[in-house]
């Protein structure tokens, strides 16, 4: 991908999350949103920790 397309891309990217942004700042049930988004960041974080002890623990069976 050229760099005019690679930028477009990232301003494209940047507005959607823009708008995302102000939409749920704007709208009513902004707190239930920011609870289910703050539940769904947990879960990925506990993922990615589960994922990386269990790559410390292949990585300590190799050595």
């Amino acid at each position: 991908m050229n760099k005019t397309g690679s930028n477009l891309l990232f301003l494209a990217i940047g507005a959607a999350l823009g708008a995302a942004v102000g939409y749920i700042a704007a709208s009513d049930k902004k707190e239930e949103w920011l609870k289910d988004i703050n539940s769904l960041v947990d879960k990925v974080k506990g993922n990615v920790k589960d994922a990386a002890a269990k790559g410390r623990e292949k990585i300590d069976e190799l050595r």
